[in-house]
């Protein structure tokens, strides 16, 4: 089900990518540029590998760390962040519709993308927002008058999605556990040299666009301005909000690239050169150039899908690849214990307990464990030997836990054997691991 959502995700976001590109972009071979740029392009994260600097400034470069930093990136990876970018382009796309038109379909049709996004990625609503702002105040002062109707109707759009929205604040405002899951979901930007190795080529080329008096492009430049104000503001989803950037800047990118670039390499002498020889053509060295540039900027995306087939075919490293045996304890909780019974293992084997046998658990995912460190060192002490059990006893009481694991995870963390318990009652084992039931008069 996971990959059947990524890959409906993906078509979803191919088709909104070169349907967005079509609106900005009218010489097929910028299109196309353009396109497979968005897709397939990323940034020079790979240099800080030849450097031998990985985690340069003290992280990990963008094009490998942050899926929705390359669209590349998004459609190998999770289908929500597609389909999340997906619904930005279509609710952009509407909004520079009505720029030109100001027709109230376009607002209703952003409208419905804004309330999907609110769904699916509720907090990218800031970007498309941030986004559509700044483009109606740049409207606005280029026409030396406030357009109220436009105006009116990208407000409009918003709408649509605020009953939701108010909802949520609701929720993260009364609900005490909501509001400590929001303070621990933060996920920082990165150093802003980082950014300039992932985007920095295709920022200069876009410059160039400027320069060239490219016009119908402020939506673009309005989207890239969000993005720089709201990856560093002060909240919780920062590096979030590039999200789709790629996007606009593989338009800007393309455009620079024929307007530009191609015509001051093809004044150059070695270029005339070769265009005079009996094997090339213009035409042919400019196809050349072109792909050359591409396969550069999407050196990063073929390093990492080499590294996950590597990983899939050969390495399968344990905990993305588990033992069959490790699988049966799984499976044993999944069809004879009830979801609510909450289950205590080792970081990684809550994050598979929950996905597959559907249990609560005490420890999962880092974003959605509610005081995930302090669950994190006590399932640590839970397994360490030389941990007392009456301070065991009280955590299972404390957390309701009906069932603990044990297997490769658990016996990472410490060398204690719950086959000793007297508060424990194995009731399912193989070669690699253990189910015990807490007894109930210990729960």
């Amino acid at each position: 089900m996971w990959h059947l959502a990524r890959i409906a995700a993906d078509v979803v976001l191919f088709l909104a990518t070169f349907g967005f590109i079509a609106q900005f972009l009218e010489d097929a071979r910028a299109r196309w540029m353009a396109y497979l740029l968005a897709l397939g392009g990323s940034g020079l994260g790979w240099v800080l590998f030849l450097l031998n600097q990985p985690y340069w400034l003290g992280w990990f470069p963008v094009d490998f760390k942050m899926p929705e930093s390359h669209l590349f990136f998004s459609a190998l990876t999770f289908p929500h962040v597609a389909l999340g970018s997906a619904l930005i382009l279509a609710s952009l796309w509407c909004a520079q519709r009505i720029s030109a038109s100001e027709k109230w379909r376009y607002a209703i049709g952003a409208g419905a993308a804004n309330l999907a996004l609110a769904i699916v990625y509720p907090f990218l609503i800031y970007l498309v927002a941030a986004t559509v702002g700044i483009y109606w105040t740049y409207l606005g002062a280029c026409a030396r008058r406030l357009r109220w109707r436009a105006g009116l109707l990208l407000a409009a759009s918003f709408l649509i999605p605020a009953p939701l929205i108010l909802g949520y604040a609701l929720t993260l405002f009364t609900n005490s556990v909501f509001r400590a899951w929001d303070a621990q979901a933060i996920t920082p930007s990165p150093p802003p040299p980082h950014y300039l190795l992932a985007y920095g080529v295709m920022l200069i080329l876009a410059v160039l666009s400027v320069r060239r008096g490219r016009a119908g492009f402020a939506l673009l430049w309005c989207w890239i301005g969000a993005v720089m104000l709201l990856i560093y503001a002060p909240l919780n989803p920062q590096r979030r909000f590039v999200q789709a950037v790629q996007v606009p800047l593989a338009v800007l990118t393309a455009a620079a690239w024929f307007d530009s670039v191609l015509p001051w390499v093809a004044q150059t002498r070695l270029f005339r050169w070769l265009a005079t020889r009996p094997r090339y053509s213009v035409a042919g060295l400019e196809r050349l150039l072109s792909i050359a540039f591409l396969l550069l900027m999407s050196l990063s995306n073929f390093y990492i899908l080499a590294s996950t087939a590597v990983t899939a075919a050969i390495e399968q490293p344990y905990p993305l690849f588990r033992a069959r045996a490790e699988i049966a304890a799984v499976d044993w909780l999944r069809a004879n214990t009830a979801h609510a019974e909450a289950v205590l293992g080792a970081y990684q084997t809550g994050n598979y307990i929950a996905a597959r046998a559907g249990n609560r658990v005490m420890l999962g995912h880092w974003a959605e464990t509610v005081d995930w460190q302090r669950k994190m060192d006590q399932v640590e002490r839970f397994y360490y030997t030389a941990t007392d059990d009456t301070w065991r006893v009280a955590l299972l009481r404390d957390y309701r836990i009906a069932y603990v694991f044990w297997g490769t995870g658990e016996r990472d963390l410490g060398a204690f054997d719950p086959e000793g318990a007297s508060y424990l009652e194995r009731v399912f084992a193989n070669e690699t691991a253990r189910v015990y039931r807490v007894r109930a008069g210990e729960r």
